[in-house]
Parts: C-alpha cells; sequence; structure tokens
C-alpha cells in the first residue's frame, strides 16, 4: 500500500506542469463553448437561398470539437442537410489548433490525407473571434481555401464564410447565430 502511494505522488508531482499547461491552452476556446443556430439568405446560382445554420463546440480531449449543420431546401423541395465534424488540438503555437486525425467506426484513427481530398484544418484564437481554415486539393490539383470566422457577441456569434478558388472569391455568407436556448430549432 505504501508503495502505491509513493507512486501516486511522484505521478501528481510528473503531472503537475502538465495539468497548468493544459489550462492554459484550453483557456482559449472556453467562451466559444456551446450551441449555436440562425438563419441566412443568400444569393444563391437559382435566385435567392435560405439555409438553417447550427454550429455546436464542445470539449474534446484536451482540445475541442467544432460540428456544424446547414439545411437548405432544393428547388424540388427537399430538405439537404449537410454535418461536418472536426476535433481539434492545441498546437505548438499559442492560440492555434490542428485537426486530429478521424476516428472510424472502429475506433481505427485514420490521418488526414489532402492529396485524397481530405482537407488541411487548423484553427486560431485569437480573442473573441475563432476563425478555422480548410485548404482542400481540388481534382485538377488546384486548392480552395474555406475561412469560417466566428466571432462572440452579446447573445452569440456572427459567422463570416468565405470560399476561394484559385484567387477566385466563390460564395461569401455572414450569418448571425444565436445562443440555442435563445434561438430557433432546426428541421
Amino acid at each position: 500500500m505504501r508503495a502505491f502511494k509513493v507512486v501516486f505522488f511522484i505521478g501528481l508531482l510528473v503531472l503537475a506542469p502538465w495539468r497548468a499547461a493544459l489550462a492554459q491552452t484550453t483557456g482559449d476556446f472556453q467562451p466559444f463553448l456551446g450551441d449555436f443556430v440562425g438563419q441566412v439568405v443568400y444569393a444563391g446560382p437559382a435566385g435567392l437561398a435560405k439555409r438553417d445554420l447550427e454550429v455546436s463546440v464542445r470539449r474534446e480531449r484536451g482540445g475541442f470539437s467544432l460540428k456544424w449543420t446547414t439545411i437548405s431546401q432544393k428547388s424540388s423541395g427537399k430538405l439537404k442537410r449537410a454535418e461536418h465534424f472536426v476535433a481539434f488540438a492545441p498546437a505548438k503555437r499559442p492560440g492555434f489548433y490542428a485537426a486530429t486525425d478521424r476516428i472510424n467506426r472502429l475506433g481505427v484513427r485514420i490521418p488526414i490525407d489532402p492529396l485524397a481530398g481530405d482537407p488541411q484544418v487548423w484553427a486560431k484564437i485569437n480573442g473573441k473571434t475563432m476563425t478555422v481554415y480548410a485548404v482542400l486539393i481540388t481534382d485538377d490539383g488546384k486548392h480552395e481555401v474555406q475561412t469560417y470566422e466566428r466571432t462572440l457577441v452579446p447573445g452569440g456569434m456572427e459567422l463570416n464564410f468565405s470560399r476561394v478558388r484559385d484567387g477566385k472569391p466563390l460564395k461569401a455568407i455572414t450569418a448571425k447565430l444565436q445562443s440555442k436556448e435563445q434561438g430557433i430549432n432546426l428541421r
């Protein structure tokens, strides 16, 4: 029993600096934790289009996860739902978070492979703004950059999204998302 107490005490001493470092890095994303919902109307290829938006930020393995959902209505009247999930771990640079490997249904880690079509994703938190960048290599070998800028505002967050392919802007959307307790229900 005494040996267990000694090992336990040594373990606490070894982990103390790690816990302090973890507390410093996790502090950056804590104000963003929660669920946010909203709607946006924007000019699409077939005229004005409406999207329902939902963003969830959760604590995950020393970092955080970001899940965002969009629901839009096709011209046929059918609803289209798209969900995206990325887990982030603290990077070596303060305020930066790197996307972690995906985990399949069997619990096996699958490395991110940009040449296979996976986006290279990272996040930067600066004050009240979390910016997520996704860089994709297109089928023709060019690149696309998607930028999601989420800024905390009273009652929720403001989202500024842009998509640029080879330097040409393709889409820009701005939306106000409310904290889910105050917001709307998605379909």
